[in-house]
């Protein structure tokens, strides 16, 4: 039961990360296994590449030392999870890159109320919640916020066009689908950064790494290489995540560990402020066959689209008050 727990949760994480907005973090705080995902993650390193080295040797003393280390790190855990994501991320790729195209409003609708309603999750694991709580939930709401209008509505327009002249040209799919086999260092290198930025943010509750990607110029080439099974880009890219997920994994745990409350605090805000990214109903302007979104709004009547948007935010908030209540019932003591 609880491996098909895990995988389920690894699936939710998956399905998080690839919306542009919605943090896989987010999820993973919420679903009650950050702490331990970062945990586990921040426990990979020489010592787990020296155990795997030990199975080479092919000697029984090799294979303990080995499961030894996979119990120290909690494999199983990750690989659980890992599983899942990447279940979710291969299967649903192509789904939800129609869901967004077509239904955005009703998509983005029930992330907000897993993720509104979800916010309470993590402010309960502090111990401490005072003023200074409250104020660095203010700042990292209003950084992330900050971060989400790096780009301004004329300048996704202006990449949209861009991107509609290239197609038009007869260059955009080329450019969309070409292989890093023909490609030369810069832009693999940029490739390889943009899956250790990316990743980073995936991990940290409230900042996208997809939104990220959308920035960086490198959401639909990931989405096409995932869809088209282009191997060498997914490589490179997963490459990247590998180290960015390594390295930020053990700055979040000491954190976690020499500032509990403090750096919970900070997660809570960034969950909140997620909420103005992931927000469903926004003007937009269409550019050739694209829609680009723009800035937040609030509708002026209720329409279709609307009570489709309001009932999947029902959804999603009446799924997570089942998990937590469940999760709560399996918490309780037997009496």
């Amino acid at each position: 039961m609880e491996y098909f727990k895990d995988i389920t949760k690894g699936m939710v994480i998956g399905v998080a990360n690839i919306i542009p907005g919605v943090s896989g973090g987010t999820m993973a705080l919420v679903l009650g296994i950050y702490e331990r995902l970062i945990s586990s993650l921040h426990g990979i390193s020489g010592q787990t590449v020296r155990a795997f080295a030990k199975l080479f040797t092919f000697s029984r003393e090799g294979l303990n030392i080995f499961r030894e280390e996979l119990k120290r790190i909690d494999a199983w855990f990750l690989f659980r999870i890992g599983a899942g994501a990447i279940i979710a991320i291969v299967a649903l790729a192509k789904i939800m890159t129609h869901l967004l195209e077509h239904w955005h409003d009703p998509t983005y609708g029930f992330f907000f109320g897993l993720v509104m309603v979800s916010a309470a999750a993590p402010w309960k694991l502090m111990k401490k919640r005072g003023i200074a709580a409250v104020l660095l939930m203010i700042i990292s709401a209003a950084l992330l916020v900050g971060i989400s209008n790096l780009s301004s509505g004329e300048q996704l327009i202006e990449k949209a066009r861009v991107k509609q002249e290239l197609a038009l040209a007869g260059e955009g799919d080329a450019a969309g689908n070409r292989s890093l086999n023909g490609l030369d260092p810069w832009r693999a290198g940029y490739m390889f950064l943009m899956g250790a930025v990316s990743i980073s943010a995936m991990i940290l509750p409230g900042i996208s790494g997809s939104f990220l990607l959308l920035l960086m110029g490198g959401y639909f080439d990931i989405l096409k290489a995932i869809a088209s099974r282009d191997l060498p880009v997914l490589a490179v890219f997963s490459a990247g995540c590998l180290v960015g997920v390594l390295v930020f994994s053990r700055l979040l745990e000491l954190l976690l560990r020499k500032w509990h409350d403090q750096t919970m605090a900070f997660l809570v805000g960034l969950v909140v402020g997620s909420l103005w990214l992931i927000w469903p109903f926004k003007t937009s302007e269409t550019v050739g066959s694209e829609i680009v979104y723009l800035e937040n709004t609030i509708p002026r009547s209720l329409g279709t689209n609307e009570f489709i948007t309001i009932a999947a935010f029902l959804v999603g908030s009446l799924i997570v008050l089942a998990l937590m209540r469940i999760e709560k019932k399996e918490d309780a003591p037997e009496k």
